[in-house]
């Protein structure tokens, strides 16, 4: 009789175990999402050893694609006096070095990083990784043939626009939403440690070679960085992706890429967070873009004190991350502690404006990285818990991308107000606007999740 009464109650479980994860996946997101979304806390998943281990591999490699970015703007100088360029040439010939990656970036991450949930994101992460350490490489032997320069740094933003995704995707796999939180803000602190790390290691190594060690040396820590990849990184906690059988045309492969983007496009709240990304970005392109020449002429720096007035503010980036992760971690509220925190990084705008003593202003001006970085990894934590697990690539690749191609028309947007002003206060104004509108947005998709949860 006992083992009859056992019996039943297992295939009860059995059967609300089914409805629930049927019920998820109706709904098109997970459990724990619509539990914080809702006001009800949502239930931990143990800690493993090998999900930290995932943490470090993700935010490690992110920090190494990062590095490929961010070493032409150290070695942008010693270029520009290669090829004996004037201030004016400088100015055309660098912009179009730094916005040429960008173009490929935002292609890819629309309409590449589809592939991710086609193939999974280990093996994307790894040839990604293996095509862009050689082109950086290379980039330091051609470097001097300039059409050559442009093209290498377009297929260098082709072969990166798929690592935010992937970043996205194997953390939508290994962590729930209390763990995503954290995740999202460690590999994104690589952004700011990216250009911490270009100061310091970057720049004196220039100093007693050359600029092509700037590429050299990013190239081959890429290359080393496979190592633990191949070794350690999985798709999942149940393994990786297994390769589909037969072989698909390019033709199949860009229908299919096609066809994700559709379906993203469909994603309920997708526009919502698209438009707070996208004002977060034009925020964040238009301060970090315009930081050294602000600090120079509207605030009476000179170019030694350059060395840490433009490098300091970003430790208060990687703090805001840490803690705003922290905050959102504890609290659960996702949506509200990413609104809070683009409110205040508004404030901190404007105390720019009227700040003058050296000092405070690069108090301020870390203020201002210190609210600024936590949306976007918060944006991802949400996408990761509204969306279905087999359209996280794309739907990482298609808010990734727009955010941030159409985030470049912020250093633009503030360069014509100076222009038309004589002055910067009239862009940072329209800066904080932008995150104000931010943070009221990411509002938006609160309610609009929470009625439908």
């Amino acid at each position: 009789m006992d083992d009859f009464v056992a019996g039943i109650r297992s295939l009860r479980n059995t059967q609300t175990n089914l409805v629930n994860r049927l019920g998820e996946q109706e709904k098109g997101g997970d459990e724990s999402a619509r539990d914080a979304l809702a006001g009800r806390r949502p239930k931990r998943m143990p800690g493993t050893k090998s999900a930290s281990l995932i943490a470090v591999l993700i935010t490690l490699s992110t920090l190494t694609g990062y590095l490929t970015r961010v070493n032409i703007s150290v070695a942008l100088p010693f270029i520009s006096d290669a090829y004996g360029w004037t201030s004016h040439e400088r100015g055309l010939y660098g912009g179009l070095l730094l916005g040429m990656f960008l173009v490929g970036y935002g292609l890819s991450n629309i309409f590449i990083a589809p592939l991710i949930d086609r193939y999974g994101p280990r093996r994307v992460m790894m040839a990604i990784m293996l095509i862009w350490s050689i082109i950086t490489f290379f980039t330091g032997i051609i470097g001097l043939i300039f059409w050559l320069f442009i093209t290498f740094r377009v297929l260098l933003g082709l072969s990166e626009g798929p690592l935010f995704p992937s970043d996205s995707k194997i953390t939508q796999a290994w962590f729930d939403l209390r763990g995503r939180t954290k995740v999202n803000s460690f590999y994104f602190s690589a952004l700011y440690l990216s250009n911490l790390l270009a100061s310091a290691a970057l720049v004196p190594l220039i100093l007693v070679t050359s600029w092509q060690w700037a590429f050299y040396a990013v190239g081959i820590a890429g290359l080393i960085m496979l190592i633990p990849l191949y070794l350690f990184i999985q798709d999942t906690p149940k393994g990786s992706v297994k390769r589909a059988p037969g072989k698909s045309t390019i033709g199949e492969v860009m229908r299919s890429s096609v066809s994700e983007v559709r379906r993203t496009l469909k994603l309920k709240g997708i526009f919502v967070l698209a438009a707070s990304n996208i004002s977060t970005n034009l925020a964040w392109w238009g301060i970090s873009l315009w930081l050294p020449t602000y600090l120079l002429v509207a605030k009476g720096f000179d170019t030694s004190q350059l060395v840490y007035a433009a490098s300091l503010p970003y430790v208060g980036g990687v703090a805001g991350l840490y803690i705003g992760a922290w905050i959102s971690h504890r609290t659960q509220k996702i949506v509200g502690t990413a609104s809070v925190f683009s409110v205040l990084c508004a404030v901190f705008i404007l105390l720019m404006i009227v700040t003058s003593s050296q000092s405070a202003i690069i108090f301020v001006m870390a203020g201002i990285f210190f609210f600024i970085s936590l949306l976007q990894p918060n944006l991802f934590t949400l996408l990761q818990g509204a969306c279905p697990t087999d359209l996280i690539g794309s739907a990482t690749g298609f808010l990734n991308g727009i955010g941030v191609g159409l985030g470049v028309l912020g250093p633009i947007m503030i360069g014509v107000t100076v222009a038309a002003t004589g002055s910067f206060e009239v862009g940072l104004l329209i800066l904080a606007v932008l995150q104000i509108l931010a943070g009221l947005e990411l509002l938006l998709f609160r309610e609009n999740a929470s009625s439908a949860a």
